[in-house]
């Protein structure tokens, strides 16, 4: 029972000092009256959320709602976030209470007045230009202290862009807009701040957010670790397949890797390492299989409610696009762990240190039917909105079923809050993808944009890709995966689309890459983040997450040429791309591990890797090569190893 002793020790730790290690210098902890004030405030803003969502409630103006949906969001990141590491640890300073104030006013003027604001149709008083100057502002200060410099700086750029176009050369050039016209119109148009991105942070992202920390308050979180364990602990490479099925489970519900990697990985980094996992290793599993959290159905993070309101397609359909590229993403995590722990020698862990799957099953299955409802909804054409108010309430009412997941009312101001709290760096990436969206919209650069790829591609759509990838992992370093689909869909999609791709895999594409960027070297916020945890050498952890995550770097080329990867096409055209796509993923493993059925020297394993490329080709010829290539290492490794078997037996 020593392993039962490992894992509570595990879970009390990731309870305290890991999470606070995480964490630290995020989010403040305030202390007395004005704690239970904010965390009043934060159970408000989901209240109000939900009821917004409800079939008994009408939602406001699109402009007013988003506004509305900033005022209160922003009011708590100046309360939670600290301005610099000197900043007071446990109360707000008089900067952040100004901030605070304006905030609230600002929100409250577009309330008062937003009548007035549509019928002045871009005449705007000298009013609306100063306060859209503060706004902007605010917006920009508030990424800063969630988020980061990069996104800032990003924005900055672009608004001396829009300010500087008279100056800019070639295509880039334009007639130039001044301050009193940038300003109001990022502040009191639908177009900019309370833009897209905004709205669906407001509709959909907030509330999945919700919905994912009340199903970790009802046990759901406990379940799913166990259900982990129980189904791949005892196989080879068993805490690590636990690991990723766990992220797995968890990620999709996320908007963010790196909330991922803290929320799980407390838990699965120290069980690997426990059992013989190197520290970046374990750190790499952990951060690929958070990131894959981010394009894995039915929830896929944020970025993906954002696509499905950028393309004008059901939610749905993103979610039917996504399933076998996602399937295949985590088949190849499986076997690169797989292959790893043959390798080294890890074997599973004892059966009898294992919880029981039918009695996993049999103590929660109930966690799958808030999930099931959630599906069941979005296909029957209910809005994201509306099912996923459902699948909360639902998900409340099933804690009742066990005493000691019950969520009484208590529970539930907590939960609400805390659901809200970690939404809050998603809505801040948002208002500032707003600025950005904003100018472009403004400076029309989305279609220079796409002719300056055009140009330099040739008109050719693979070196379109090619441009598209390195702009996605270059805004990765730093920017959050939905700001980054943000900026992507708004400058490169219209170009890919331009030169043949189809509109939804081109979409896919870009958002595939902005995710990848969170696992490629050098910088990799997911693999940082997990590095923190496993105190392992960050570069080291990149270059191991960027290797389990060698699929996704991969795979939207190959939907993109091969639309039976994304369901698009006949059941043999689909069924074949799904079965050579697995075995692809085999030959990448023992690529990436150099482990097949005995060590792989390097030639061997550049074999099995381009075989693999060639196996998620389209096209038979492509498949039968690629599986012949494969066939070969096998054959070889095989007539070596029976040879070692029966040398002995020759020299007796």
């Amino acid at each position: 029972m020593q392993l039962r002793r490992i894992l509570e020790q595990i879970m009390e730790k990731s309870k305290d000092d890991l999470t606070r290690e995480a964490l630290e210098g995020k989010q403040r902890e305030l202390k007395g009256i004005l704690f239970y004030v904010v965390a009043a405030l934060a159970t408000g803003i989901a209240l109000y959320h939900l009821a917004v969502a409800s079939p008994q409630f009408d939602a406001p103006f699109a402009l007013l709602f988003r506004n509305i949906h900033w005022m209160m969001a922003g009011t708590l990141i100046f309360l939670y976030y600290p301005a610099t590491k000197r900043s007071p640890a446990n109360r707000p300073t008089l900067l952040d209470l100004a901030c605070v104030v304006l905030t609230i006013l600002l929100g409250l003027y577009v309330w008062q007045h937003w009548a007035a604001i549509a019928a002045r149709a871009g005449a705007y008083t000298t009013t609306d230009i100063v306060l859209g100057c503060i706004m902007t502002l605010l917006v920009l200060e508030a990424g800063r202290r969630t988020v980061g410099w990069p996104i800032v700086i990003v924005a900055v750029v672009f608004l001396v862009y829009a300010y500087f176009g008279p100056y800019m050369p070639g295509l880039l050039r334009h007639g130039g807009y001044s301050f009193l016209r940038i300003f109001p119109f990022l502040y009191l148009t639908d177009a900019g701040i309370f833009g897209i991105p905004l709205g669906v942070s407001s509709r959909f992202i907030l509330l999945f957010v919700i919905f994912g920390a009340v199903l970790e308050r009802s046990g759901a979180g406990i379940f799913f670790r166990d259900l982990s364990l129980a189904m791949v602990g005892r196989y080879t490479g068993g805490p690590a397949k636990a690991a990723i099925l766990f992220s797995a489970f968890i990620g999709s519900l996320t908007g963010s890797s790196t909330a991922n990697v803290v929320t799980t990985g407390t838990f699965t980094i120290p069980l690997m390492k426990k059992v013989g996992y190197k520290p970046a290793f374990a750190a790499g599993v952990e951060a690929d299989a958070s990131t894959g959290g981010q394009i894995l159905p039915p929830v896929m993070g944020a970025a993906a409610f954002v696509m499905a309101e950028y393309i004008g397609m059901p939610y749905i359909n993103v979610v039917i696009a996504a399933i076998v590229p996602a399937f295949l993403y985590f088949a190849t995590s499986f076997f690169m762990v797989h292959y790893r722990s043959l390798k080294e020698g890890l074997v599973g862990l004892p059966k009898e240190d294992l919880p029981e799957l039918k009695d996993v099953l049999k103590k929660g299955f109930y966690y799958f039917v808030p999930l099931i409802l959630l599906v069941v909804l979005l296909f029957r054409g209910y809005s994201p909105t509306l099912a996923v108010y459902y699948a909360t309430l639902t998900t409340i009412l099933l804690s009742w079923l066990r005493k000691e997941t019950r969520i009484g009312l208590h529970d539930l101001f907590w939960t609400l809050g805390e659901g809200v709290k970690k939404a809050l760096e998603v809505v801040a990436a948002c208002a500032v993808a707003g600025i950005i969206i904003g100018m472009v919209t403004m400076t029309g650069l989305g279609l220079k944009f796409s002719t300056i790829i055009e140009v330099l591609s040739g008109g050719y759509l693979l070196p379109a890709l090619f441009f598209s990838v390195i702009a996605s992992l270059i805004l990765g370093m730093g920017v959050p995966t939905t700001a980054k689909y943000i900026i992507l869909a708004t400058l490169v999609a219209p170009a890919l689309v331009k030169m043949g791709a189809p509109l939804l895999a081109a979409h896919l594409f870009i958002l595939y890459f902005g995710t990848d960027a969170d696992i490629t070297p050098p910088v990799g916020l997911a693999a940082y983040a997990a590095a923190g945890l496993a105190r392992a050498n960050p570069l080291e952890t990149g270059i191991e997450a960027f290797k389990m995550g060698i699929t996704a770097y991969l795979v939207p080329f190959m939907f993109l040429y091969g639309p039976a990867l994304i369901l698009k096409g006949s059941v043999t055209e689909i069924v074949l791309a799904v079965v050579t796509g697995i075995i692809s993923c085999i030959g990448l493993g023992v690529a990436m591990q150099g482990w097949f059925l005995r060590k792989t020297p390097y030639w061997q394993r550049i074999i099995m890797f381009v075989g693999s490329v060639m196996l998620m080709q389209v096209g038979l010829r492509w498949d039968l090569l690629g599986l012949a290539m494969l066939a070969l290492i096998w054959f070889l490794q095989y007539m070596a190893n029976k040879a070692e078997i029966q040398a002995p037996q020759a020299e007796v």
